[in-house]
């Protein structure tokens, strides 16, 4: 079949055997093959984002604000839970499957033919494909998450107004190492000379500000040029940053978002520094209004309450423990947890160890994917009372042992890998 005539399915299987390697660091051929395409990005502002922890929530926090302005987003972001098209949302919501279609037919014609065709990974076709559609829709504010690092990320290829770092820690060390400096600096590549860099990691490290000072970048940096503070009684946050002018921003009567307020606090000096104006109101609707898919996220599956969370890294554990701690349920959690074989699963477990009442270990069917009796091998090292665990097939098996146990004061937590979480998220759509 002439790929002309293909549906999205086909294209999205088209994708993933196009390419010999999953994931393929370099600009060179993207680079290509973007310059081939022709696009004019002229006529919407462009937000680059990266970090270890936090892109997916200062994304949406972002696009939610500026939505609540009437202004019109695109935010890309990866990866998906359920479908593909949620990698890319137009004013909030997913993309539909011709504009899709419409944007691989387009980079399959700039990928060329024959000798002198160009290979791309299926991150970087996807990437095109956001790209293609900022040219095509013209919104007002592009979001982009970088997928891995940041300056040999295919993101990488646009000039964007205004780049962020979410948080930085060590994560995808085969590719990225484990030199937090370096990782500093390869994350800082996004930004562009005489452009901001908003970095919200409270300890960054020192090539961060070193790269921006070499490249005339202006950085503003968490807890030196913005912070918060935050009223726990009356449920509430007061942000403290600068404007491009360097003149001090206070908004308080800030609502709690459901997301880290940290994640809220760097988007709002983002905002700040991008020139588009918002109004308090509207920041304050937009903070209110802004979710993220598998992120703290409640859900009911048979009649249970269950928690979902796509933590997977020592720093995003440490951020779900303190949030379960807050809502006062140490040792009172079982939890659902399947990890990725290249993940620093007892750092992960050890973070979260605090909250267990029982373990409940959940086999990953995927390439990188081990299984229940490898992960609880590993937990049983630590002595963190793994001994109180299970073992399971599929997250299906591992949610109803784990609904079965918990006891009415008791929290079921689904939790260490998007391939978890996408999988209890399958099922509770499945169970409406």
């Amino acid at each position: 079949m002439n790929r002309s005539e293909y549906n999205l399915a086909q294209w999205l299987e088209w994708m993933e055997s196009n390419h010999p390697t999953e994931i393929d660091m370099g600009l060179a051929r993207v680079s290509q093959v973007y310059r081939q395409m022709g696009l004019d990005l002229s006529t919407s502002k462009i937000i680059s984002i990266a970090g270890t922890n936090g892109k997916g929530s200062t994304t949406a926090l972002l696009e939610s604000i500026y939505k609540a302005a009437g202004l019109r987003t695109l935010a890309y972001t990866s990866p998906h839970m359920l479908h593909y098209n949620e990698r890319i949302r137009l004013d909030g919501v997913d993309v539909d499957d011709a504009l899709l279609i419409a944007a691989f037919t387009a980079i399959d014609t700039a990928m060329g033919v024959a000798d002198s065709r160009i290979s791309l990974s299926y991150f970087e076709i996807s990437t095109l494909a956001a790209i293609y559609l900022i040219a095509k829709v013209k919104p007002d504010i592009a979001l982009l998450e970088v997928g891995l690092g940041g300056a040999l990320d295919a993101v990488n290829i646009v000039d964007a107004d205004l780049a962020i770092i979410t948080t930085l820690s060590i994560d995808h060390v085969d590719w990225l190492g484990d030199d937090i400096e370096q990782i500093g600096r390869e994350k800082a590549g996004i930004a562009r000379s005489g452009r901001a860099l908003v970095c919200g990691e409270l300890q960054p490290p020192k090539s961060i500000a070193l790269l921006s000072s070499e490249n005339n970048i202006k950085l503003y940096q968490a807890s030196t040029d913005f912070s918060y503070d935050v009223d726990q009684e009356q449920r509430q946050w007061t942000w403290k940053g600068l404007d491009q002018q360097g003149n001090r921003l206070v908004i308080g009567h800030l609502p709690l978002p459901e997301l880290p307020v940290q994640n809220a606090s760097t988007a709002l000096q983002a905002l700040s520094l991008l020139g588009v104006p918002c109004s308090e109101a509207q920041i304050q609707q937009g903070l209110a209004a802004a979710k993220v898919t598998g992120r703290q996220q409640k859900v009911t599956y048979c009649g249970a309450s269950v928690l979902l969370d796509v933590a997977h890294n020592p720093q995003s554990a440490q951020y779900l423990a303190a949030s379960l701690q807050a809502q006062n349920l140490t040792a009172k959690v079982h939890l659902v947890l399947g990890v990725l074989v290249d993940k620093d699963c007892q750092a992960l477990a050890q973070a979260l160890a605090p909250l267990v009442v029982k373990w409940h270990f959940v086999s990953l069917d995927v390439s990188r994917g081990q299984s229940a009796q490898q992960l609880q091998q590993k937990v049983f090292e630590l002595d963190v009372g793994a001994q109180r665990s299970a073992c399971y097939e599929n997250v299906e098996q591992a949610l109803l042992g784990a609904i079965e146990d918990a006891q009415s004061d008791q929290q079921v937590v689904v939790a260490g890998s998007f391939v978890t979480v996408a999988a209890a998220l399958q099922l509770v759509v499945e169970d409406k």
